[in-house]
């Protein structure tokens, strides 16, 4: 099970945006997401989200997600969707335990692998 952490939204009402909206905007495009990922019930996949502009309308260039296994089980976890393969996380510490991957608008490409 893979869980996003992400920032709430503004209390907007209306189409009248005030500058901490358009700041909470902001930093919602250019956040950098942990996605922890608890595999204790199996092995668990999951696919990167698209890498240029989605259905929100929003585009994925440049933002980087985190994937952290943080269970100390047998399991693994496969994150797929990248040219450069896909990343296969084994452990709950160290090395096999994160990866970063960076949108460069049409790709998701490894930047951290530790």
């Amino acid at each position: 099970m893979a869980t996003q952490t992400t920032l709430p939204p503004p209390n907007t009402v209306g189409t009248n945006l005030s500058k901490s909206d358009y700041f909470w905007a902001l930093l919602v495009q250019l956040q950098l997401p942990l996605v922890t990922i608890d595999t204790s019930a199996g092995d668990v996949a999951i696919t990167l989200p698209d890498p240029g502009i989605g259905a929100s309308g929003q585009t994925a260039q440049n933002m980087e997600i985190t994937y952290r296994k943080t269970s100390s089980d047998g399991h693994t976890a496969t994150i797929s969707g990248s040219p450069d393969g896909d990343q296969v996380l084994t452990t709950n510490t160290g090395a096999g335990s994160v990866v970063k991957f960076k949108s460069d608008g049409t790709d998701w490409w490894v930047s951290q692998w530790p």
